[in-house]
């Protein structure tokens, strides 16, 4: 599976569409300046993931948890909760993004309904299937990334930025940690990935480059008085285009980029829950949980800004704080391990 770090690349940049970027716009002009902080902490992050998936026991989790069953247990249920919260953010922010701009009268079960059977299909052919598909799909993505960029280059004004450095310290802080957090939280489900994994920590440095760009051209073309007004900045922008001055309304064809993200994000997180669930009946249990999710969006979040809002805020306290907690369970989990294996030797 020489491709499977390219879900790492639509992982990282999944959380960030919607709830992401315009929690990092809020910090101001200058947030670009924290983002770019940010990437080097969650390198540092994605460097422990990598060092966890490098040195479990096997390629399935299974044999890492029987190695310390009650510590096993607790790292399981950890990940199983932290692959749902993932779960229910990338299915909020996929309705609430196809609902209010790409696909606007039509019912949220239409919408939701096929995107979660793709992506379940998908997650029951295992990782390999996966790894392909996200191969695949990161070609288009970096291309429709780049034609975005060239097209806004010259909409771009540099004065935007000035003058510079005029953040508080407290705001620079949490623009860092929030882009470390949001940009490393996802990257949770690569913990399934087989030890070795090529181009790990450069498909995270990509992916975050293509965010830190995206902010930055956000607070270029739309300045400072601007940039906060919009839901969804990232989307909004894309209207500016006018290729060769007569090509416009090329937003939906660009914003494609971001499903992608979604759909992979949802996949894996789908195939994580899966795995922890118990093998005779995993596969029913998973779709009985989908069930049930799909129920709660349309009950509790379905044009309800105010619960869109709490899961908004909660967003880089959680994330940042899985992120760590599950770094430090997994990496006691593999030095006990190593440690009964050398006793036993």
């Amino acid at each position: 599976m020489k491709q499977i770090s390219s879900i790492n690349y639509f992982l990282t940049r999944s959380l960030f569409l919607g709830f992401g970027i315009s929690l990092i716009l809020n910090y101001g002009k200058d947030s670009y300046l924290g983002a770019l902080l940010g990437i080097f902490i969650g390198l540092i992050i994605n460097y422990f993931y990598k060092y966890i998936i490098n040195n479990k026991p096997s390629t399935n989790l299974d044999t890492l948890y029987q190695k310390n069953k009650k510590l096993g247990l607790i790292a399981k249920t950890s990940l199983f909760i932290v692959s749902y919260l993932i779960l229910l953010y990338t299915l909020i922010l996929y309705i609430t993004f196809v609902i209010s701009f790409l696909l606007v009268s039509s019912p949220e079960y239409y919408c939701l309904i096929p995107f979660i059977i793709l992506s379940l299909m998908l997650a029951f052919k295992g990782l390999t299937n996966i790894s392909r598909v996200s191969f695949v799909l990161l070609f288009f993505s970096l291309i429709f990334t780049l034609l975005g960029f060239l097209g806004l280059l010259g909409l771009f004004n540099t004065q935007s930025f000035l003058p510079i450095l005029t953040n508080t310290p407290l705001n620079f802080l949490k623009a860092t940690l929030t882009f470390a957090g949001i940009s490393t939280f996802p990257s949770i489900l690569t913990l399934h990935f087989p030890p070795n994994p090529k181009h790990y920590q450069k498909s995270y440095l990509l992916s975050s480059l293509t965010i830190l760009f995206t902010i930055i051209f956000i607070i270029g073309v739309y300045g400072e008085p601007l940039m906060n007004i919009f839901r969804f900045p990232e989307y909004t922008i894309l209207k500016q285009i006018k290729m060769f001055n007569f090509i416009e309304k090329v937003e939906n064809i660009f914003s494609v980029v971001w499903i992608f993200d979604l759909f992979i994000t949802t996949t894996m997180a789908i195939y994580s829950i899966n795995k922890a669930l118990p093998p005779k009946n995993n596969k029913l249990i998973t779709i009985i949980i989908l069930i049930v999710t799909s129920i709660i969006i349309d009950t509790i979040f379905s044009y309800n800004y105010v619960n869109e809002l709490r899961l908004y805020y909660l967003l880089p306290i959680l994330s940042l704080t899985f992120s760590i907690v599950i770094l430090i369970i997994y990496l006691i989990l593999i030095k006990k391990t190593h440690t009964k294996s050398s006793s036993t030797i």
